[in-house]
């Protein structure tokens, strides 16, 4: 693949694919847009929006965008583009979240756009599937190697132990998390483990949108003024700021995160714990993506983007941060 025929993305701190006039996960409202997932840092309200049918259910439902704005697209289903084939793949993240793959049928070339995405499976979201590229342009939320999650089944019996814990003390456990994705799986957690709860206005609002657009959950019980005896309540972060908290006789928090690995968590967050529970990928998965897609080069976006790319670089790859700046090592 040489430079010269590569899919090219323009310089910037917002991702565009040139040649395609496609943006990616734009801040500020473009002609040509796609939107990986229904989180307001990927959302603006754009001319025209590629994007899953979950994801275009959630934005008009959260949003209140224009369905004539919304083209939705399936998964695994290529449409054409100029002179490109775009095929939207699950991402794992939240409820419709998606990678974008993108084949230029002129130069055959190829690129994969993750979008925000983790490799392991969860109880709420589509499992996340890749295709081979030439160029891999990748989050890198937790780069650094002290980001290693534990497994799916480790951290579900944190939370069942904060659950329990906060029962036999007699105190009203909360479990904080995003109201679209977070709370969703919190949820599935708990009914696979047959624990009462009760969900946040918020939430429920989140959960019943998600449901419309075909996510199997169950159909939420929305938080009186008493929190049932015996139940969770499952409520975003900002709770904690609510009346509603403060007039609560013995509320214990626990922020569902994966800066939870940091040991100062639940000081930043304000909360009595602090659970791994992540919608990201962790720095392992990070490296197998790189291992799974064989590209030839790699674009790191979204966070620790200098470090993953010099880690990258010393596995043999070609990487390097979008927005430059990178360390290059002495070998």
């Amino acid at each position: 693949m040489s430079r010269a025929h590569e899919i090219r993305l323009s310089p910037g701190k917002e991702l565009h694919l040139t040649d395609a006039d496609l943006w990616l996960d734009a801040r500020y409202p473009k002609p040509h847009a796609f939107v990986s997932h229904a989180h307001a840092d990927h959302v603006a309200r754009h001319q025209h929006i590629l994007c899953s049918p979950v994801t275009a259910h959630l934005l008009q439902a959260r949003y209140g965008i224009a369905r004539e704005r919304l083209q939705m697209v399936e998964f695994h289903q290529p449409i054409a583009w100029k002179q490109f084939l775009l095929t939207l793949l699950p991402a794992g993240h939240i409820a419709g979240s998606s990678m974008l793959h993108v084949i230029d049928l002129n130069h055959d070339t190829s690129l994969l756009y993750t979008g925000d995405y983790k490799l392991r499976t969860s109880r709420s979201t589509e499992t996340a599937t890749w295709q081979k590229a030439d160029t891999l342009v990748m989050e890198s939320t937790f780069g650094l190697p002290r980001y290693v999650l534990p497994s799916s089944e480790q951290i579900e019996e944190q939370i069942l132990h904060f659950l329990d814990q906060a029962l036999a003390d007699h105190a009203t456990p909360i479990l904080l998390g995003y109201s679209l994705g977070k709370a969703q799986e919190i949820a599935a957690i708990l009914d696979a483990h047959q624990r009462p709860y009760v969900n946040s206005a918020a939430v429920a609002k989140m959960t019943e949108a998600c449901r419309e657009a075909g996510v199997s959950l169950s159909k939420p019980e929305l938080a009186d003024q008493e929190i049932p005896q015996g139940h969770a309540l499952i409520a975003e972060p900002q709770f904690l700021r609510s009346k509603k908290i403060s007039h609560m006789a013995q509320p214990r928090t626990a922020i569902m995160t994966g800066w939870a690995l940091d040991p100062s968590a639940r000081f930043r967050y304000g909360t009595d714990g602090a659970i791994p529970l992540s919608d990201h990928a962790d720095y392992p998965d990070l490296l197998r993506t790189a291992a799974l897609v064989e590209p030839k080069k790699i674009i790191t976006i979204h966070g620790y983007t200098r470090e993953l790319a010099s880690s990258l670089r010393s596995q043999k790859y070609q990487a390097w941060s979008h927005y430059g700046n990178d360390q290059l090592e002495l070998w």
